[in-house]
């Protein structure tokens, strides 16, 4: 089944559904609008200071 394009009414790229299942619009309407995708925020399981440290020895 082809999706299609909740915007312009385009058909979305076969490829584009598979590495993105949830996306309804296309290429072309995501870059003009933005995308339609948003990723779970997801704990790093550091403390501020670990982090802090761990960023002060990569810059060093």
């Amino acid at each position: 089944m082809e999706k299609k394009c909740e915007i312009c009414g385009n058909p979305i790229p076969k490829e584009r559904v598979e590495i993105l299942p949830q996306t309804k619009r296309c290429v072309d309407c995501s870059r003009a609008k933005g995308t339609d995708f948003f990723a779970k925020r997801t704990e790093v399981g550091m403390d501020i200071d670990t982090y802090k440290d761990l960023i002060g020895a990569i810059r060093s």
